[in-house]
């Protein structure tokens, strides 16, 4: 029977195939699917239960790190690498921690520094740098799709976005617990005041986050517009604090994970009682929040004694019957002052959200806001973990975002820490013990070392939420100083590396690799401000020249324009600010390595670099060159190597020739930094 409906089906025209096809997704989307026995897995899916206790499975007097991973590798026959050598050791540590590499001051300190405590000392100066809040703030960027502008139809800028990235960057150097920086990106408005005038401007500063996404400003059905915002803010929400791809429910029952397109829109309507848009106008624009600083009075002040002078200029020419001729200034000094008094006083201003209009979203069919149940779903919190935590009841006066945030912050929550250490874990790795971070559910990786999880888990929670001391605990393990040598037996068991019996070699995201050749010419430099020129004075379209890209800030601070990316970053893989990143590629093609050799930003870092070795006094080339190897590769340079370069720095072997001069070191300096040791870590 089934064989000859599908060669009647097969006769059909091509156009009615493609019809039938069609309908039957239509009509699939409408309906719940799952697999057979998928309710009973999904029930029982790992991630939705409660941490797991390993007590049982820890070897007495031994790192927890290294026992779980230690039985595991006894059980696949595979033999641990020893430690790494202590050059490679603090290259590795200073790029995971501040995304720079180690001085040659600094490497030869560490070297021989005998002291037991060397290494812990090392780490504690590596957290204790304002470097490091840069290099992790860059990678939560990348989880709140940061951008400066827009995109999407309308590239607005975001004048005021980098208030949001520089509460990150301040928010890691202060080791704030993450579970309140969980809760003041999600609900730090409605959070009570602290007593600390900076803190309670952190907690309005910090719902940038839910402001941050593209939106469709000059989209003409508004209401479209915005269920939109709302389904892009509960997307980067579940990603982010909790691994699930929610906003798969918006059409239909998630197909593989327990998330009904119910629970989709009772989430959704907290969002929907959130107020995220200033106005719907023709191009709507989102929320700015004045901010109550210091020198808002002086501000004030300047703005009213401007509109006076302007005032005082309009009525001389007016009183001024020998005038005629200047009519045409009269005409400009009232149109200033029109525009001035109209803009009022350009006050400090934050991308926020508010509190809305509390109200309750219905289920959409097919996700449609034009096609909506009779009847509205109550604004809500998913019932995934009833066996764990208590789903709490949403006040009816309110959005429900303290709920919510609540919720995710909850130490009995099955997900929330172990997505956070699974990323922090990752940022030492190269991949999380879940290979799909932000993806925990039913169709994501299972976890390599589950009871590991479990237990740094444990460990986050009970620490207070310290990320620094999550930082501590994996870097302080045999697990992380191991040598990233492949060893052929090993390989052959485990090609990928899934039992941590090395560490893995990583390159080194875009970011850093362009901070590392402006810090070892001597040209990086902290801002010196947080504008970024003419983003600052209006919210015009952004085109940039390139200009805002060649400051020698970190490039962390640099703009960054969701139409109009850094080619330099595109080409070694940043991250699309459109969109939640949760890793970055890795790609090795011929356009880095011409970057490397050939840009602007190269070429610049080798001339300096070369001027910096010449100009230094009583220094050899021998001495020289082993310095460069320490700026660049954070090792000295092997004796077959220095042979070879001396011998073409100065390739004649009379004693009393000339010492090589600046363009040959240059060359040298060319080389070298194009290297894969250069944007590699091993």
């Amino acid at each position: 029977m089934i064989r000859h409906t599908l060669n009647q089906l097969l006769r059909w025209p091509r156009s009615q195939r493609w019809l039938l096809a069609g309908s039957l997704v239509a009509l699939l989307s409408v309906f719940p699917f799952q697999a057979a026995g998928s309710e009973k897995s999904a029930s029982s899916h790992w991630a939705f239960q409660p941490l797991a206790s390993a007590s049982a499975s820890l070897t007495p007097g031994a790192s927890p790190i290294d026992s779980l991973i230690g039985t595991q590798l006894a059980k696949q026959g595979l033999q641990a690498n020893g430690p790494a050598d202590a050059y490679t050791l603090i290259r590795r540590a200073s790029y995971d921690l501040t995304g720079l590499p180690p001085t040659p001051e600094e490497i030869t300190e560490f070297v021989n520094d005998p002291a037991a405590d060397a290494y812990a000392r090392l780490i504690d100066r590596l957290l204790a740098s304002p470097a490091y809040g840069e290099r992790w703030g860059r990678m939560w960027l990348d989880l709140a799709r940061y951008a400066d502008s827009n995109g999407a139809d309308e590239n607005m800028a975001h004048p005021n976005a980098w208030r949001y990235r520089d509460y990150v960057i301040r928010s890691f150097n202060q080791d704030k617990p993450y579970d309140r920086f969980l809760r003041e990106q999600v609900a730090g408005d409605l959070l009570p005041a602290t007593g600390n005038a900076e803190a309670d401007l952190d907690q309005l500063i910090a719902t940038g986050f839910l402001a941050l996404g593209p939106k469709m400003l000059a989209e003409q059905d508004k209401d479209k517009l915005l269920i939109d915002v709302v389904d892009e803010q509960i997307d980067v929400i579940t990603k982010t604090f909790l691994g699930l791809t929610v906003s798969c429910a918006r059409c239909h029952d998630h197909k593989f994970d327990p998330v009904s397109q119910a629970d989709y829109f009772a989430l959704a309507g907290i969002l929907r009682s959130t107020r995220t848009m200033a106005n719907t106008n023709h191009v709507s624009r989102w929320v700015e929040t004045v901010l109550n600083l210091p020198d808002n009075p002086a501000i004030i002040a300047a703005h009213d004694q401007e509109v006076r002078d302007k005032k005082a200029e309009i009525a001389a020419l007016d009183a001024d019957t020998a005038a005629d001729k200047r009519e045409e200034r009269l005409k400009s000094l009232k149109e200033q002052l029109k525009k001035l008094e109209s803009a009022g006083p350009l006050l400090p201003k934050a991308m926020t959200v508010t509190e809305g209009r509390p109200m309750d979203v219905p289920v959409h069919l097919r996700g449609n806001h034009l096609t909506p149940k009779p009847e509205a779903t109550p604004r809500g919190i998913m019932r995934l973990f009833d066996g764990c935590l208590p789903t709490p009841v949403v006040n009816g006066t309110n959005s429900g975002r303290s709920e919510l945030a609540a919720w995710l912050t909850d130490a009995r929550h099955p997900l929330t820490a172990r997505v956070m250490v699974n990323r922090i874990w990752q940022g030492h790795f190269g991949s999380g013990l879940v290979r799909s971070p932000s993806n925990f559910g039913l169709r994501g990786e299972l976890p390599t070392h589950p009871e590991l999880l479990d237990w740094l888990a444990r460990e986050f929670t009970a620490s207070g939420w310290s990320v620094k001391a999550l930082h501590r605990t994996i870097m302080f393990s045999d697990a992380y100083r191991r040598s990233s040598q492949t060893e052929l037996a090993n390989a052959t068991r485990d090609p990928d590396n899934l039992q941590l019996w090395r560490q893995n070699r990583r390159r080194l995201e875009a970011e850093p690799i362009r901070d590392s050749l402006l810090f070892v010419s001597g040209k990086l430099h902290q801002p010196a401000a947080h504008s970024l020129g003419d983003l600052e004075k209006n919210q015009e379209y952004y085109r940039d020249d390139g200009a805002s890209f060649e400051k020698p800030t970190r490039a962390i601070y640099l703009p960054v324009v969701r139409a109009n990316g850094y080619e330099m970053f595109a080409t070694f893989d940043a991250a699309d600010p459109a969109v939640h990143h949760q890793n970055r590629a890795a790609t090795i093609v011929p356009s880095q390595a011409l970057f490397m050799l050939n840009s602007s930003l190269a070429l610049a870092a080798a001339r300096d670099l070369a001027h910096n070795l010449v100009k230094s006094p009583a220094k050899d080339s021998n001495a020289r060159l082993h310095e460069l190897y320490l700026r660049l590769l954070g090792r000295p340079a092997r004796p077959p190597e220095t042979e070879l370069l001396l011998r073409e720095l100065k390739p004649a072997t009379d004693a009393s020739a000339p010492e090589p001069k600046t363009a040959d070191w240059e060359r040298l300096c060319r080389v070298l930094l194009a290297a894969n040791e250069f944007v590699y870590v091993n």
